[in-house]
């Protein structure tokens, strides 16, 4: 099977700068606040991005809540799948040491 993207969604919390600035680097979505979850999406003859978003919302939906929860903040990642190995790895690796500071809570290849 062919796959276009790379979706994950990252959860942290008492991070660095420099750490937050890798994580959101394909940022497609940050949400710190149930608000952000709130979307007006429309699906028409256009699929864009934000279409996707909204999809990738209404998958994560729960799991997003009981970070935010817990005080994280969530970015959704879209990473293109040609390019994306090098960049799965590395936000894992930064799960393996950082541990509950960022955790990969969704990961997905659509």
């Amino acid at each position: 099977m062919n796959y276009k993207y790379t979706i994950l969604a990252v959860a942290y919390k008492d991070v660095t700068e420099e750490v937050e600035k890798k994580i959101n680097e394909f940022s497609i979505r940050t949400i710190d606040e149930t608000d952000d979850l709130v979307s007006y999406c429309t699906y028409g003859r256009q699929f864009d991005q934000d279409s996707r978003v909204c999809i990738y919302l209404e998958w994560y939906q729960n799991n997003i809540l009981k970070y935010l929860a817990e005080g994280y903040k969530i970015v959704l990642l879209e990473i293109p799948f040609n390019s994306n190995e090098p960049i799965v790895k590395a936000l894992e690796q930064i799960d393996i040491e950082l541990g509950e500071q960022v955790l990969v809570i969704e990961h997905d290849d659509i």
